[in-house]
């Protein structure tokens, strides 16, 4: 069953790009896991699918090294200060719960949001507006740095929200193409379930025989999505997805009322 549940979730990944943790990690927990080891378990999940999708992907130009130090460092410090936190005792279970039903609450919004946004933007490609790489002179692009931080403190608590929540921030703080803003997020996002992942495995949150089972079919998974993204549209899916973050989102919420 475990096995089904990674190539499943490892399928919508290389065939939309999102979905991963946003979708196992609250399933792990529904499944009866730990929601430390389901988080913990879900980074190892979560890192080794989305290098190996982008690796397939080839993304090549879809980087901006400005952009990616400019979020980057302070997710990591995010990182830090949610290890600090869990080494101390101050996150029990329970917290990790709710934290992540509220991420994946927003995610969903966030994501329906986008959706109808991008159109618009990617529409502007010819437009100078649209067209320029990313440039720290302007002071709303700063607002990234505690964003950055934030995003990495919710990675390191849920696994959730390197994807989602940071891109709707770079879309929208930024002039950057969004091809480029996926493929530098798709980069940060990896750098930060990799750090966590550390972290979680040095506290003993990683279930190595439970990653064992989701990884492998997680990787046949995206490698099937990404052919199969080449000959159908993408956009309902990604929709359905949208609404499955978010009746997951509920149904932690009602577990806990």
């Amino acid at each position: 069953m475990l096995e089904i549940l990674g190539f499943a979730v490892g399928l919508l990944v290389g065939l939309t790009g999102i979905g991963g943790g946003a979708l196992m990690t609250p399933l792990l927990i529904l499944f009866g896991i730990s929601p430390k080891i389901a988080v913990g378990t879900d980074l190892a999940y979560a890192f080794s699918v989305k290098s190996f999708s982008a690796a397939v992907h080839k993304r090549g130009d879809n980087f901006d090294f400005r952009l990616f130090r400019f979020t980057a460092l302070p997710g990591v410090f995010g990182i830090i200060a949610g290890h600090i936190f869990f080494s101390r005792g101050l996150i029990d279970e329970g917290m990790i719960t709710i934290t992540l039903a509220a991420v994946l609450l927003v995610s969903s919004l966030l994501m329906l949001y986008t959706s109808k946004t991008s159109r618009i933007k990617t529409e502007c490609f010819i437009c100078d507006k649209y067209c320029e790489s990313f440039h720290d002179n302007s002071l709303k692009v700063y607002i990234l740095i505690p964003v950055g931080f934030i995003v990495g403190l919710l990675v390191q608590i849920t696994s959730v929200g390197g994807g989602t929540l940071l891109t709707f921030a770079v879309l929208n703080l930024t002039n950057l193409k969004p091809n480029r803003v996926v493929g530098t997020d798709l980069a940060t996002s990896t750098l930060f379930s990799a750090v966590a992942l550390i972290s979680h495995g040095s506290l003993g949150n990683v279930d190595l025989g439970l990653a064992t089972q989701l990884i492998p079919a997680g990787l046949v998974g995206s490698l099937i999505g990404y052919y199969l993204s080449k000959r159908c549209s993408p956009g309902f899916l990604r929709m359905a997805i949208t609404a499955s973050i978010g009746f997951a989102s509920l149904v932690i919420i009602a577990s806990k009322i």
